[in-house]
């Protein structure tokens, strides 16, 4: 596993380096960059490739989660697996709240009432960060939010 970790950051290292080679030539003196996230993955997996390698650990004895968490983990796959599919149609927005609420019941088990409040404080926020002050587009879909 630490070979394939190495491998990985080496990759990475290698792409964040085109990158940032690009930046210096596209925006001179900018601090970070695309560049910038690449060389941190690249360096992290690398580094824990390395003691992988070297480092004695004990065997781990993985199971399968059973009952009620194995539910929880498919229904949550589930509602990203459906929020893949509703965003063009409803949009980013309504979409976005309609999966956080859901998420927040199977996630968190809130009952209605919190996990409405969440789910509205969490699409306003990510609305902000996303639309407003990064200026991406999202999808608006049908209801145009």
């Amino acid at each position: 596993m630490g070979a394939i970790l190495i491998v990985l950051g080496v990759i990475a290292l290698r792409e964040g380096w085109q990158l940032h080679a690009l930046r210096e030539a596209l925006v001179a003196g900018a601090v970070v960059g695309d560049d910038t996230l690449l060389v941190a993955i690249g360096v992290a997996l690398f580094l824990i490739g390395i003691f992988l390698l070297f480092a004695r650990l004990p065997p781990v004895v993985v199971t399968m989660p059973q009952g009620p968490i194995r539910t929880q983990m498919i229904s949550a796959a589930g509602t990203l697996a459906v929020y893949w599919l509703i965003v063009p149609w409803l949009g980013y927005t309504a979409s976005t709240g309609l999966v956080a609420l859901a998420l927040f019941r199977i996630m968190g088990r809130y009952g209605w009432p919190a996990a409405a409040l969440l789910a509205a404080l969490t699409t306003g926020a990510l609305y902000l960060m996303f639309r407003v002050w990064l200026l991406q587009p999202l999808p608006s879909g049908m209801l145009g939010g």
